[in-house]
């Protein structure tokens, strides 16, 4: 029996493998949280750790996406390379990502007291706060990547993994995840029991939390366990768990809590909301109307799938600019450039546009340096993002065809999530990941979703109110709308719309 060591930044173990083992495989079970954004299928390169031992030749595939640094250096994809002997791995660390845990929420009145933790499930990242509930003050709070992003980057992907036998597997990752950053909470605030928690998410990730199989969220005609708007069958911190409910396969729970947090059903005018991430969901309020749908965006405005993609930890270039003539950048809190984030492709793109390296169709001549950075961006990126700037702009202009209106006729336009926090809203525009005519009326609301759970866990009322919004919205299905394709299609180009 051979052997395998670990190191990552919890510590160094050893652990026995048996010959041929795939390095992937051990790091499922030994550190679940380590990132395989494609879930191991061999396509996105981002599985690196640096092997020191026995291990099998780099295949072909393997070594077109390592440079010949990489492989002089000891990196491996641990989604191909086998143990043929003794191994030690060395896992790389990005840093602590940049999560959005702030958020502004409508006012409210706080009609509960003792404490009680809100809890927002991310298909990448978790949010967890603890409250004084009668003040709203929040006590303390954990942000972390989620631990399930070991099987793969999007729900797609988690969906997949339950069918061979790993729902169990997903729902306890989460569920402890949930556990140990509660736990941390109330030691910080030295605080002893709660009376209650929220947790929000997308049904997919509250159906694996609760180990519900979410096959049926994946296959026509998208069939749901559970809505929820109900009590968990588990607890958080020895406290019952709220679920708010959701209003379909893909437009879940946490589309509902950022429409709270928005205050945008007690707003005149057309009132327009995305939540920009791994999944993008949009709600359209028009005339008592409450309109929702969701695009399969991915995970490049989160850095993954991209060649040099990164969360926006340490090190991104998260900003892009010309000054004086030169291309200048700036990095999460100052490090040497290592890779890019979301907002900074953003504005890489804008530029590129704009001094004509890539044209309107995105093709790209050759690979682009940001900069003297040496981070560079690839043909392959710029189709990644412009797949996923095309879900988000032809949804939000399918929505607003589905109502007979314009981009013009919107009166506020709310964007949640992470990404949005940092995005460079010309940049948006010229790239046409929204339409141009809303410029002007956006409003960034932060982490709504996990806005909208605190309030739930401050005022009872608004849990009939919510699941009330959720029964009575429409959910529009994009994959089934023949006017999303044809927008699709046409918003692939990078221009204003």
């Amino acid at each position: 029996m051979n052997t395998m060591t670990i190191y990552s930044a919890s510590g160094i173990k050893t652990v026995p493998i048996a010959p041929d083992t795939l390095l992937s495989d051990v790091l499922h079970h030994e550190e679940p949280s380590f990132a395989m954004p494609c879930a191991g299928n061999h396509t996105c390169g981002k599985c690196r750790v640096r092997v020191e031992g026995a291990v099998s030749a780099p295949s072909a595939a393997e070594c077109k996406l390592l440079s010949k640094q990489d492989l002089a250096s000891g990196i491996r994809l641990a989604c191909f390379c086998h143990a043929q002997g003794d191994v030690s791995i060395y896992l790389y660390e990005e840093g602590a990502a940049k999560i959005i845990a702030w958020n502004k929420t409508a006012p409210f009145d706080h009609t509960e007291t003792g404490y009680g933790i809100a809890v927002d499930i991310g298909t990448t990242t978790v949010a967890v706060q603890l409250f004084d509930r009668a003040s709203g003050t929040v006590l303390a709070e954990r942000l972390a990547e989620n631990r399930q992003r070991g099987y793969g980057a999007d729900v797609i992907s988690r969906i997949e993994a339950c069918k061979s036998d790993e729902l169990d597997t997903l729902s306890d990752l989460i569920a402890n995840q949930l556990e140990e950053m509660s736990a941390e909470c109330l030691k910080e605030a030295d605080i002893d029991t709660v009376d209650e928690a929220v947790v929000t998410g997308n049904s997919t990730m509250l159906h694996l939390y609760e180990g519900l199989d979410p096959a049926s969220l994946a296959v026509v005609p998208f069939d749901v366990q559970s809505y929820f708007g109900c009590m968990s069958r588990r607890t958080l911190a020895g406290a019952p768990v709220y679920l708010p409910r959701c209003i379909g396969a893909y437009v879940g729970a946490d589309i509902i809590c950022a429409i709270l947090a928005s205050g945008m059903t007690h707003q005149d005018g057309v009132q327009l909301l995305a939540d920009i991430g791994t999944n993008g969901e949009m709600a359209l309020l028009h005339k008592g109307r409450l309109l929702c749908c969701s695009t399969a965006a991915g995970p490049a405005f989160e850095g993954a799938g991209l060649s040099q993609g990164m969360p926006a930890a340490a090190g991104a270039i998260r900003a892009v600019h010309m000054e004086n003539g030169q291309v200048c950048y700036e990095t999460v809190q100052d490090k040497p450039a290592i890779g890019v984030c979301g907002s900074g492709i953003l504005d890489a793109l804008r530029l590129m546009l704009e001094n004509e390296t890539i044209d309107d169709s995105g093709y790209l001549d050759e690979d682009y340096e940001i900069g003297n950075s040496g981070v560079t961006i690839i043909q392959k990126d710029v189709r990644q993002i412009q797949l996923a700037k095309s879900a988000i702009c032809a949804g939000v202009i399918t929505l607003l065809e589905e109502e007979g209106i314009e981009a013009a006729d919107v009166t506020r336009f709310c964007i949640a999530g992470g990404f949005g926090s940092s995005m460079d809203y010309d940049s948006a525009c010229a790239i046409g990941l929204f339409p141009a005519a809303l410029r002007d009326k956006t409003e960034f609301i932060g982490n709504g979703a996990l806005g909208g759970a605190a309030m739930l866990l401050m005022n009872h009322s608004l849990r009939e109110y919510s699941e009330n919004l959720a029964k009575n919205a429409t959910e529009l299905s994009l994959s089934a709308s023949a006017a999303f394709m044809d927008y699709y299609v046409d918003c692939m180009s990078f221009m204003a719309f």
